[in-house]
């Protein structure tokens, strides 16, 4: 497993990583950087898919949501994935790439929810979030009657507690998300002073080796099912292309709920579980962590 210390070696390097012209302080230029970054990583996962587990036998609706800095087209690999497997996706890209104030963004999955449902039908969906995504869904489900309408909140490398950088980032690119992931911030505090709704059942997905969410622990939810990758290195976008962490995601939207009858419930096939993952590790450096260490290192300079 690769150490802290090494993490900690890794935000300094990338303080000084060469990148390209534009606006750093703008998040489209952070996600067109990432995009390109990854762009084999992400070619290869959509153009070979594996068989995987037996598809639904109730199709149903599941909301993606991207986090901060994060196009929707990172969710191409797992929404093919997930319609290989009965399941109806839809991507929510927030305005701005999640950058502006959470408590606004949380307001506004509401209205994102509603559409989705009434255009499936459906009386309550799914929500698989990524990072920054997690959180805006998790307020939404515990302070804004989003427990109504969703039957199950999966998060993966959600920094649910908040990230010690985000603050000096946020001094330089002023990003509004950045203060609301600041510890001890309001919106924090809201939303981990707030229990959990007994009617839907929460998942947190994280991985001991993520480049940015550091300290791991952030991404730990009291009283949900929190499952830790840490047997080897698994990086922060690895997430969105390993199709084995797929299926840890897979297994978690199709546990049965409380209220399913055995007979209702859809089976969920594609065993994973937190000790087993044996995805390929990816040290290509993750997401934030690098707009985080970019943007203090660039703040550090402009003194």
């Amino acid at each position: 497993m690769i150490s802290y210390t090494a993490l900690i070696a890794a935000v300094t390097a990338l303080g000084t990583c060469e990148l390209p012209a534009g606006d750093t302080t703008s998040p489209q230029f952070w996600g067109d950087f990432f995009l390109n970054k990854y762009a084999a990583e992400r070619e290869r996962a959509v153009t070979e898919i594996e068989e995987g587990p037996a598809p639904l036998a109730h199709p149903r609706t599941v909301l993606l949501i991207t986090g901060v800095t994060i196009p929707a087209e990172w969710f191409d690999p797992i929404v093919l994935r997930l319609q290989r497997d009965g399941f109806k996706p839809v991507v929510y890209e927030p305005p701005d790439l999640l950058s502006g104030d959470l408590f606004e963004n949380s307001r506004a999955l509401a209205d994102v929810v509603a559409r989705v449902r009434a255009e499936s039908g459906e009386d309550k969906i799914d929500i698989l979030a990524e990072c920054t995504g997690g959180l805006i869904a998790r307020h939404y489900i515990q302070s804004l009657g989003g427990d109504q309408y969703v039957s199950r909140l999966v998060t993966f490398i959600s920094p649910q507690h908040g990230l010690p950088k985000a603050s000096l980032a946020a001094a330089y690119a002023g990003w509004p998300a950045l203060y609301d992931l600041t510890p001890g911030s309001e919106f924090l505090t809201t939303v981990n002073n707030t229990p959990l709704p007994k009617n839907v059942p929460v998942t947190s997905i994280y991985t001991c080796t993520d480049e940015y969410i550091q300290p791991y622990s952030t991404s730990i939810i009291p009283g949900a099912k929190n499952i830790g990758l840490c047997n080897k290195f698994i990086g922060h976008f690895q997430f969105f292309y390993d199709p084995e962490i797929y299926l840890v995601m897979h297994q978690a939207l199709t546990e049965p709920l409380p209220t399913d009858s055995k007979e209702d419930g859809d089976d969920a096939s594609g065993d994973a579980d937190d000790a087993g993952c044996s995805a390929t590790g990816d040290a290509g450096g993750g997401g934030l962590l690098l707009v985080l260490g970019a943007l203090v290192a660039i703040r550090r300079r402009r003194r």
